[in-house]
Order: C-alpha cells, then sequence, then structure tokens
C-alpha cells in the first residue's frame, strides 16, 4: 500500500512514480473512448442501413399489392 509520505515530497510535488500511473490512466482512458466512438459510429452505419433496405423492400412489396 503507498502511503501519503512516498505520493508528496517535502515540498508537495507528486513522485514520478504517480504521475506516470495517471499518465498511463488516462491515456488508457482516451484509448478505450475512442475505440468506443469508432465502434458506435460504425454500429450506427449499419443500423442505417438495415432501416434502408427493410424500408425498400417493403415499398416494393406494397407497390405491387
Amino acid at each position: 500500500m503507498l502511503s501519503v509520505k512516498k505520493l508528496l515530497s517535502k515540498n508537495g510535488q507528486i513522485s514520478l512514480e504517480f504521475s506516470i500511473l495517471m499518465i498511463t490512466v488516462v491515456l488508457a482512458a482516451v484509448i478505450v473512448g475512442y475505440y468506443m466512438i469508432e465502434t458506435s459510429l460504425s454500429i450506427r452505419d449499419t443500423s442505417i442501413n438495415t432501416i434502408n433496405n427493410t424500408s425498400n423492400t417493403i415499398l416494393r412489396v406494397l407497390s405491387t399489392v
């Protein structure tokens, strides 16, 4: 377990290890967020194509009735 003395120096500066840990956490969050947005945009495009294909099929069936 990390103690407060190890994280903060006598001058109140954050230790290098803690800074690297925080940068790593922030970087991981940015990368995960990017892939989540990319995936959601891909799902959106797939859903729009499915809706358009269904609509076109329904219009063709209804026009022959």
